[in-house]
C-alpha cells in the first residue's frame, strides 16, 4: 500500500509541475494574444479584411502571435524537449491549426451570443468575454494534445 501511494505522489508531481509551468507561458502568450486582437481590431478598417469579419481576422493572427510564445516556451520548458524533430514541428502545427480554429469558431459563437441574446446585450467588455471564453477552450485542447501526442516522452 506504502509503494503505491508513493508511485501516485511521484506521477502527480510532474504533471503538476507540467501543469504550472503551461499555465505561466499561457497566461504570457494569453497576453500577447490579447495585445494584437485589439492592436489589429483598432488599427484595420473593417472593409480592409477581404470579405472576412475583422474580429475573425484579428483573432485569428493574434492567436498566431501567441502559438508561437507558447511553442518556444513549452518545448524549452514544459515539456524540456531538445529534440528538433520535424514530426514534432508538425504535430504542433496540427494541433494549433485545430485549436486555431476552435479558438477562432467559440470566440465568433461568443461574439454573436453576446450582441444577439437579449439577456446578454447590456454587457459590457463582450470582446473580453468571447476572448476569455475562447482562449480557455483552445488551452484546454492545447494542454492535451501538447502533453499526450507532440510532447509525449516515449
Amino acid at each position: 500500500m506504502q509503494k503505491n501511494l508513493e508511485s501516485i505522489r511521484t506521477s502527480i508531481s510532474p504533471l503538476k509541475k507540467q501543469l504550472i509551468k503551461f499555465t505561466l507561458i499561457g497566461v504570457l502568450a494569453v497576453m500577447v494574444d490579447l495585445t494584437c486582437y485589439y492592436i489589429l481590431l483598432n488599427i484595420f478598417p473593417e472593409n480592409w479584411t477581404f470579405g472576412f469579419h475583422i474580429e475573425d481576422f484579428a483573432k485569428a493572427i493574434s492567436f498566431l502571435c501567441g502559438m508561437s510564445v507558447t511553442y518556444t516556451f513549452n518545448k524549452l520548458w514544459t515539456w524540456k524537449s531538445k529534440n528538433r524533430s520535424n514530426k514534432r514541428v508538425l504535430n504542433f502545427t496540427i494541433l494549433y491549426s485545430i485549436s486555431l480554429f476552435v479558438n477562432v469558431f467559440s470566440n465568433s459563437m461568443m461574439l454573436d451570443v453576446l450582441h444577439n441574446v437579449e439577456l446578454f446585450k447590456i454587457l459590457d467588455f463582450k470582446y473580453l468575454i468571447a476572448f476569455i471564453t475562447a482562449t480557455g477552450i483552445s488551452a484546454s485542447l492545447n494542454f492535451i494534445g501538447q502533453k499526450f501526442w507532440v510532447f509525449k516522452t516515449a
